[in-house]
């Protein structure tokens, strides 16, 4: 039996909010693939509130710890 490997989704918007539980993928590609989708759905989700956080950022780990991809966000109000 072949072992699929857990990553982490983490956020920080104004705090950290780190995942404690974890999500299994096949492959560290279909990680990458999900922190795309899950950045736009919590991004959409946020919607107007996304401006009271000077940054939003996302990054992922893998069951070590290592950050295997990051993703970042941040607004600017002229």
């Amino acid at each position: 039996m072949t072992r699929v490997p857990r990553y982490f989704f983490h956020v920080h918007d104004s705090v950290d909010i780190i995942d404690q539980e974890g999500t299994e993928f096949p492959s560290l590609e279909e990680a990458r693939g999900e922190a795309v989708v899950t950045a736009g759905e919590i991004l959409r989700e946020a919607g107007r509130k996304f401006w009271k956080s000077p940054e939003w950022r996302m990054w992922v780990t893998d069951e070590a710890g290592k950050t295997v991809c990051a993703i970042k966000f941040s607004g600017e109000r002229p």
